[in-house]
């Protein structure tokens, strides 16, 4: 052991000494032998040493990273202090100033800055306020200003009108209503409640209707009688039986229900009655109740969820009507395809005045749609059409009357005009403790049992003005002695009956200024004479929609079908469009009792021919003009009168192309077809045409499923007619190669002469003579065969023919620079002469020369 110790004391000595010498030895010692003695000493080093020497690299190199790090982050944060010094506040461009969109004189209230709560509070100080919302910069709501200024100035003294310019950057009005799809918005607010949006037609017209509907959205009524006059002259009549004392809840809500359906129905062609008389036999014993009368059945509202929201969901589920006024608003309105789409659909246009309590027209298609779907022979259907029938013939005899009345109106005085809706403490009288009841005796009750709320109405002047024989006193006397008292109270019951009829004839006039009153054709066919449609929506598989469009603002549509509304009888027509049978049939002639009965009967009986109907007469002060000048092109433009003249030229072999404004393809194909159309111009006897089919209506034979499409007519053969094949792309070589193959042999001949004769190139110039020359003789071979088979008449034509081939034969061979007279023989081959015309024609030396 000893010895083991002193073995391991002597090598580690050894390994340990020059270390010594490195650290304590001489200051002079070599420094290359400490270093060839380190690196020796490096091979006996373990794997602890090792990692000990590596060490020091891998903190030099965090050492530098820690640098580069340092100095990134200062140049980031001097970026950074350099981009804050230079940031100033960003530079935004001042809104530009407001200014009055409405006309100083207009008594419309314009908040052109765009004071929202400002003037929806003044808004709600008024019974009613109709506010536009608008964009001073929007077409639409420049266009509608005039029309809204309008019936500001007829309703004033009723409505409150307002206007909001929502546009301004920065304004309480942009800031809550950014997001609006158009402009303009038209917003009734009533005193209390949401608002009621204004969804119709933006004239002033349609406004004024709304307004009026909107001052009185329910109509009072009695008895079962009363909903029978109301269906003669609606669609539909909602009737509620509810509590109308005040502060009823009931009430409220189906009068709320009233105001909430004006948005579906701006025109009020579905009315609202209420029965107040709880005890009234119509009356249920549930209280409140609402039935939806319709014109073959009444339906019941079983629910007891009396809310708003649940009384107008009901109500558009349920609502059907046998015809209906269409309004489509907007340029992507879906209103008109909902009636196309399930079936075929009867289309009436005539002039639609909303001012009118009556369109003649319309209730000629109501009375007519009451008959053709009683399929049942009902017998309450059957009374309803009369009862229609009869109000029709009244309406005239009313209307007479009232342009009577009217003209002597302008000797009555104006009476001072109040707003219709005031909030009353209603009393259970028509007396109103005016001057008048002070006054005068003590008169019976039942001469005053009248409610203020209906005083504006026929039935009320003759049940209250005309009262007699109560003990001993009458209304009308009562009146007359107190004529001085009507002055000072404008609310009396004479004052108001004045004033109702008042109002009637400045309506009547503003109406006769929007549009006169139309009265369809008297016929006085009796009923047996008449042609009968009862239950014919039975013998068809899908009924037949009944709508009807208004004439002066979607003539357009009329347009489109092929019907000139301008110079249609009273501006009215109807069409029946079969969207599945793609055809669409017109009533030519006046509208009338008898002629659209008759319109029907031959549609069900498949016997209306289809309407055929070209561009000219879509629109033809318009498109007249552009046809004249497409006229002059290389390509001539056809349309439906103009297809069969030009296409069934026996002389001619014509080229059609079909085309669409909608086809794609169609642009290129135009290209090549006018290329090779400029190419063959010198060919009298090849006409290029195009034809757009979806404004051209041909009847089936000739139209087509897709677009593009190139039919090639021949001569003399137009049923052999020819379509070039799909699977090729039309290209001049194809489509010339398409004629070549498709034509006679006499065009053909003229095609390929025409041709060579734009050659450029000498060589290929003779090339193509030559076939010429070959083809004439192939066409003079077969000529030649023709002749020997035919009898005299053809053999006479036939020698004429030949006589043209020879020349051409002739020029081809000797003087085929001579176009001229190659072009004269080639023109005189189309030529068929008749009996009459002498052929001189040497007929032996011409055989001989052939020979």
């Amino acid at each position: 052991m000893s010895e083991l110790s002193n073995q391991q004391v002597q090598s580690n000595s050894l390994v340990s000494s020059p270390t010594d010498k490195i650290l304590i030895g001489d200051k002079d010692a070599d420094y290359n032998s400490v270093e060839a003695e380190q690196d020796k000493t490096e091979l006996f080093t373990d794997e602890s040493t090792t990692c000990f020497i590596k060490r020091p690299k891998v903190r030099q190199f965090l050492f530098k990273m820690y640098l580069v790090l340092k100095e990134l982050l200062i140049v980031s944060l001097m970026a950074i202090t350099y981009a804050a010094l230079m940031n100033d506040a960003p530079k935004i461009s001042k809104s530009p100033a407001s200014f009055p969109f409405f006309p100083h004189d207009s008594i419309v209230i314009d908040w052109y800055h765009g004071e929202l709560s400002e003037a929806i509070d003044k808004a709600r100080e008024s019974d009613i306020a109709f506010v536009m919302f608008y964009a001073p910069w929007d077409a639409e709501s420049q266009a509608v200003r005039a029309q809204f200024d309008l019936a500001a100035r007829y309703m004033g003294d009723e409505v409150s009108f307002a206007a909001i310019n929502c546009w301004q950057p920065g304004s309480e009005c942009r800031k809550q209503y950014s997001k609006a799809y158009s402009w303009p918005v038209l917003i009734a607010y009533p005193t209390h409640g949401k608002g009621i949006q204004y969804k119709g037609p933006n004239t002033a017209h349609y406004m004024v209707k709304f307004l009026k509907s909107l001052t009185r959205p329910l109509l009072r009524i009695y008895d079962e009688s009363d909903v029978d006059d109301l269906l003669s002259n609606h669609d539909a009549v909602i009737v509620g039986c509810v509590n109308a004392k005040p502060g009823s809840i009931d009430y409220a809500i189906f009068y709320n229900t009233a105001l909430r359906f004006l948005e579906k129905d701006p025109i009020q062609e579905t009315v609202f009655a209420v029965i107040s008389d709880l005890n009234n036999e119509y009356c249920t014993e549930n209280s409140p109740s609402m039935a939806l009368h319709m014109w073959n059945e009444t339906l019941l509202y079983a629910s007891d969820d009396w809310k708003s929201t649940s009384l107008l969901t009901w109500i558009v589920t349920n609502l059907h009507q046998v015809s209906a006024w269409i309004t489509p608003l907007g340029s992507k309105s879906l209103t008109l395809s909902s009636f196309l789409h399930p079936g075929p659909a009867l289309i009436l246009f005539t002039p639609r005045n909303p001012l009118n309590s009556f369109v003649d027209y319309y209730d000629l298609l109501h009375e007519v749609g009451l008959e053709y779907y009683n399929c049942g022979n009902m017998l309450h259907v059957q009374l309803h059409a009369l009862r229609v029938s009869v109000k029709r013939k009244d309406n005239r005899h009313k209307y007479s009357e009232l342009m009577k009345t009217c003209s002597l109106k302008t000797t009555v005085p104006h009476v001072k005009r109040y707003p219709s809706v005031v909030t009353y403490t209603l009393p259970q009288k028509w007396a109103n403790h005016s001057c008048c009841l002070a006054n005068s005796k003590v008169i019976p009750e039942k001469c005053f049992d009248c409610d203020p709320v209906n005083i504006l109405n026929e039935r009320l002047e003759l049940e209250c003005h005309h009262f007699e024989n109560c003990n001993g006193h009458s209304t009308t006397n009562y009146q007359a002695k107190n004529e001085n008292c009507y002055d000072e109270d404008p609310r009396s019951a004479g004052n108001l009956i004045r004033r109702w009829k008042t109002e009637n004839c400045r309506i009547a006039q503003l109406a006769r200024q929007f549009h006169p009153v139309l009265l369809s054709e008297s016929v006085r066919d009796t009923e047996e004479a008449r042609l009968n449609v009862s239950g014919l929506a039975c013998k068809l598989n899908t009924s037949m929609a009944l709508i009807a469009l208004d004439s002066l603002r979607y003539y357009h549509f009329a347009e489109r079908l092929g019907i000139d509304i301008s110079q249609a009888e009273d501006r009215t027509a109807a069409v029946i469009i079969n969207q599945k049978m793609e055809a669409h049939h017109i009533l030519y002639g006046p509208v009338n009792d008898r002629t659209l009965r008759e319109f029907i009967v031959n549609f069900t009986s498949s016997s209306l021919p289809r309407a055929l109907d070209s561009e000219t007469t879509l629109n033809p002060r318009s498109r007249r003009k552009c046809i004249d000048q497409r006229r002059k092109s290389t390509i001539l433009e056809l349309n439906t009168d103009t297809f069969f003249p030009i296409v069934m030229q026996d002389n001619k072999a014509v080229i059609v192309f079909y085309y669409s404004k909608q086809c794609s393809f169609c642009s290129g194909i135009s290209y090549t077809l006018l290329t090779v159309a400029k190419m063959l111009k010198g060919v009298t006897s090849l006409q290029f045409v195009r034809l757009d089919g979806d404004l051209n209506i041909l009847p089936w034979a000739f139209t087509l499923d897709s677009y593009p499409t190139v039919i090639l007519f021949p001569m003399k053969r137009k049923s052999e007619s020819r379509i070039f094949p799909r699977d090729i792309s039309v290209t001049v070589p194809n489509l010339i190669s398409f004629i070549l193959v498709n034509v006679n042999p006499s065009l053909k001949l003229h095609v390929m002469w025409t041709l060579c004769k734009q050659t450029k190139f000498e060589d290929e110039k003779l090339q193509c003579v030559a076939s010429v020359r070959k083809e004439n003789l192939f066409v003079i071979d077969n000529t030649l065969r023709a002749w020997r088979r035919a009898d005299l008449l053809s053999k006479k034509k036939l020698l004429y023919r030949l006589q043209q081939l020879r020349n051409i034969n002739m020029l081809l061979a000797h003087s085929s620079d001579d176009a001229s007279s190659i072009e004269l023989y080639l023109n005189r081959l189309h030529f068929i002469p008749t009996d009459d015309v002498q052929i001189s024609v040497d007929k032996k030396k011409f055989v001989r020369d052939e020979l």
